[in-house]
């Protein structure tokens, strides 16, 4: 049995009590978990963790204020001095070098990260994640692996015939190595080789990518492959760069339809779940249809059973607004609406929002929405542009305790390749997981994960701007005003001050 299950608790530095800060990227660990071994002088003994059980505590989710992982054990450890931060117990039982099997190579040293922004971050090497501050990292390979991962090695040897038919074998070096499911050179990844083909090499994270897959960008379900079914290249749907031939992708298995994506894309976390579908029932929802046609413009709507609706062309009543979007009938809808027959004036729903479907696959996420069109008093704030409304919404089809995804039916709405008024070319969905880029509309907001982007030049759309109205009524014009945005090149003050080189302006229509 380890000796340190029977360490009191009271005899323990948590991590921030043992580095010493240094003139390095990263601060190096060199004292002990233990006060006892620690030198004079060198650790904070104030620094002192408390083992806790996050069972007795009640706590579902505790995350580790040193490697950012969940903590899944029952016990834990909190610091009082770090205002009751939570540990792992790996991550306070860390000794400061470890000899890995995972990078044989060197000894790893635990170091601490102290910047808390991703470039200030390494990536864990074994679970592929940007994880904390603490970390076992070999400065001259660049290999780091977070504590936790460091107590799980990985195996030596893989056997999956269905990917591979022949045993591989792990391959401790940073290589150049392409890899044969994706495509993708092994750089810091783990890379596994077969000693037999000895032409066959895989990243241990591609050993295990599923066969079948649902992703949110396309209506199908996607096959794995090592050459795609069709006669000529193929863009990938995500980052819409030319596949490469002779390489694993995964492509639509319904006959006819031609789409297909890197291996790589299709497992990013907004694109698929990651979860084997060979074999297994597509998910079948009920009709999608919301409404009931009776004929002559009129329809009875589930959101409104009470009375009929009539459809009213080039309807214009600033003073209305539509129950599903919340905008005026003057907006972008071309004015026709349909209206309640009775004594509901104030119900009212844009023709195009009358026809919204039950069930929706919105692009950046991996679950099916489902709409909820309880309009009330109660606001929401939207997933994406992170407006308030009182509108319908898409609400995520898993249980809300899993996910509690919900979305304005402007946002959900959105779908590539998407046209703006205010952009000549089509955009799509930025492709990178966790990459951020700044609008060029509102370039003086913060940086947007997974805006829209032209694959032709370098503009870029958050989903705030994309869903703005494209008339406006000011309360100081008689006119209605249209929203434009153009190229400036020679705007010098704007170039100085490191914006993007455009102007956003709202003008009157008059």
């Amino acid at each position: 049995m380890d000796p340190l299950d029977h360490a009191p608790s009271y005899s323990l530095l948590c991590p921030q009590g043992r580095f010493q800060k240094d003139e390095e990227s990263y601060h190096t660990i060199k004292s002990s978990y233990l006060i006892s071994d620690a030198a004079d002088g060198k650790s904070n003994h104030r620094h002192l963790v408390f083992l806790r059980n996050r069972k007795e505590d009640g706590l579902r989710y505790i995350l580790c204020q040193a490697c950012y992982n969940l903590i899944e054990n029952q016990t834990y450890y909190i610091c009082s001095y770090c205002n009751w931060k939570s540990y792992h117990k790996e991550c306070v039982e860390s000794p400061s070098k470890f000899h890995s099997s995972d990078h044989p190579k060197h000894p790893l040293q635990l170091v601490w990260f102290p910047g808390n922004r991703r470039q200030h971050q390494k990536q864990c090497c074994s679970c592929r994640r940007y994880r904390g501050r603490l970390l076992y990292y070999c400065s001259i390979c660049d290999f780091s692996i977070d504590p936790v991962c460091v107590g799980k090695p990985t195996s030596l040897i893989i056997d999956n015939p269905k990917r591979h038919k022949h045993t591989l074998h792990y391959f401790p070096r940073i290589s150049a190595l392409v890899c044969d499911v994706c495509g993708l050179e092994g750089h810091i990844d783990y890379l596994y080789v077969c000693l037999l083909c000895a032409d066959f090499i895989v990243h241990k994270r591609c050993v295990y990518f599923p066969f079948v897959i649902k992703v949110s960008r396309h209506n199908h379900r996607l096959g794995f492959t090592y050459k795609l079914p069709y006669e000529k290249s193929t863009d990938c749907g995500v980052c819409h760069t030319k596949i490469k031939e002779n390489f694993g992708e995964y492509s639509c298995t319904k006959e006819g339809c031609i789409y297909a994506v890197h291996s790589r894309c299709a497992m990013q976390r907004n694109v698929s779940d990651g979860k084997e579908l060979e074999g297994e029932p597509e998910e079948v929802y009920e009709d999608t249809k919301m409404f009931e046609e009776k004929g002559d413009g009129i329809i009875q709507h589930s959101t409104h059973p009470s009375h009929p609706l009539r459809l009213e062309n080039k309807f214009h009543d600033e003073s209305k607004h539509c129950q599903a979007c919340r905008l005026p009938s003057y907006d972008d809808h071309g004015g026709n609406v349909y209206r309640c027959t009775m004594q509901c004036d104030d119900f009212i729903l844009h023709e195009s929002c009358a026809y919204l479907p039950r069930v929706k696959q919105f692009m950046l996420h991996v679950h099916p929405s489902i709409l909820d069109p309880s309009y009330t008093t109660n606001f929401f704030q939207c997933w994406k542009c992170y407006r308030y409304s009182c509108g319908f919404k898409y609400v995520c089809s898993r249980p809300r305790q899993e996910c509690d995804v919900e979305l304005d039916i402007i946002c959900a709405s959105i779908c590539e390749p998407f046209d703006h008024h205010c952009h000549p070319h089509p955009l799509f969905i930025s492709s990178a997981e966790y990459e951020c880029k700044t609008c060029s509309i509102c370039s003086q907001s913060k940086r947007v994960r997974e805006p829209l982007y032209c694959v032709k030049c370098d503009f870029v759309l958050c989903f705030r701007c994309a869903t703005l109205p494209h008339k406006a009524r000011y309360e100081r014009d008689e006119h209605l005003l249209i929203f434009s945005y153009e190229e400036d090149a020679n705007d010098d003050e704007l170039i100085g001050r490191g914006r993007h080189k455009s102007k956003e302006r709202v003008i009157c229509m008059q």
